[in-house]
């Protein structure tokens, strides 16, 4: 499917340029397709396996948080049942509670993964001190504390952490009112981002002055976030239809800002000098993916697009399973090499590995 759908122009310009050349760690060999089923799922496996024997920051922490619900599509991908027990580890070890801030999107996301696993064993008690905090956050006034701060979610990567988590909550206890606090702070956090001459959105309020300045991985938090939603709203939900434009119109202008080589820049308009950034070329990868499986997005536009962000990230691996090209966490584009590695990254890497391999295999 993928290959009689992909514009050839597109894949004969998938080599890196001189400089990314040097570093690259994996160049695509005589006979190695990296759209293959198999190979889609080794390198998914090899790349959760390196992770998980690599481990980096607080377990609670929003870092390993995305590399959970990487974590999570990689059982789904494999089947094996190793991937569950080791969440389910971190769960119990945590005791299933968030980081320290309550109110806090970032110490959100790893609800998102003890809801996954509660879904698996209908276990509540894996998601009821995520409950507790948002019926605090709820009931409670917001105490700013930065100059920036005018919302909740201020900074865009918000909407990847809490919102799917929200969700989530709303599935599992079969209560809206999370999905109208969801509403809401999604709707704040568009309303005071998004730049709708651009058709991006600034990570945060600092950034709205320097209309030049549009990070990647921050709008792939958007893009990658919106997906996570979509796939708990149902298709009758009030608010739907709002989701679905947002999604489909920031689809559209990523899609414009690829690079040749597949990949994005870590500053979306600064054009294709440099090296590609993994963990936001992941985020799209995963999120167009999604788009079209779910018939969100045309398969004529967007699956060359899709496949040759894969083919980018998959050069992007070494033999050991390390994602490298990997931007540090900050707030607005850098610099990347081939030895920069996180464990987010390769969150984003295991949940595009998925959306390919469901495509590839017409799931």
């Amino acid at each position: 499917m993928f290959g009689r759908m992909v514009r050839g122009g597109l894949l004969t310009t998938l080599l890196v340029n001189a400089a990314c050349a040097e570093e690259s760690t994996r160049q695509l060999g005589e006979g190695v397709d990296p759209l293959d089923p198999e190979r889609i799922r080794a390198v998914a496996i090899r790349v959760a396996d390196w992770q998980l024997d690599h481990p980096k920051h607080d377990p609670r922490d929003w870092t390993n948080a995305v590399f959970y619900t990487g974590v999570m599509a990689a059982y789904r991908l494999s089947g094996d049942p190793k991937y569950v027990a080791r969440m389910i580890e971190v769960g119990e070890q945590n005791d299933w509670q968030l980081l320290d801030r309550y109110r806090h999107a970032d110490d959100h996301a790893i609800a998102q993964t003890y809801l996954e696993l509660s879904r698996l064993e209908r276990d509540p008690r894996r998601y009821r001190p995520f409950q507790a905090a948002i019926d605090r956050m709820i009931a409670e006034p917001p105490n700013w504390t930065k100059e920036h701060q005018e919302i909740d979610f201020w900074w865009c990567d918000a909407l990847f952490m809490s919102p799917p988590a929200l969700a989530k909550l709303a599935n599992a206890t079969g209560e809206t009112k999370y999905l109208d606090f969801m509403d809401r702070l999604w709707r704040e956090t568009h309303d005071l981002l998004y730049d709708p001459q651009v058709r991006l959105y600034h990570r945060d309020m600092r950034f709205r002055d320097k209309s030049g300045v549009f990070w990647a991985r921050g709008n792939g938090w958007v893009l990658a976030g919106l997906a996570r939603v979509l796939d708990e709203l149902a298709e009758d939900r009030r608010g739907r239809v709002f989701y679905e434009s947002v999604f489909r119109d920031l689809s559209s202008r990523v899609a414009e800002l690829q690079s040749e080589d597949g990949l994005w820049r870590s500053d979306l308009l600064a054009g294709s000098s440099g090296p590609g950034e993994s963990s936001g070329s992941a985020l799209f990868c995963f999120a167009l993916a999604w788009g079209v499986r779910h018939g969100l997005l045309d398969s004529d536009r967007f699956l060359p697009v899709v496949t040759a962000a894969w083919n980018g990230l998959y050069r992007s691996v070494n033999d050991d399973g390390r994602l490298g090209w990997v931007q540090k966490p900050g707030a607005k584009p850098g610099k990347v090499s081939e030895r920069h590695w996180e464990v987010y990254g390769s969150g984003a890497f295991l949940l595009a590995a998925e959306q390919v391999l469901a495509i590839r295999q017409g799931s």
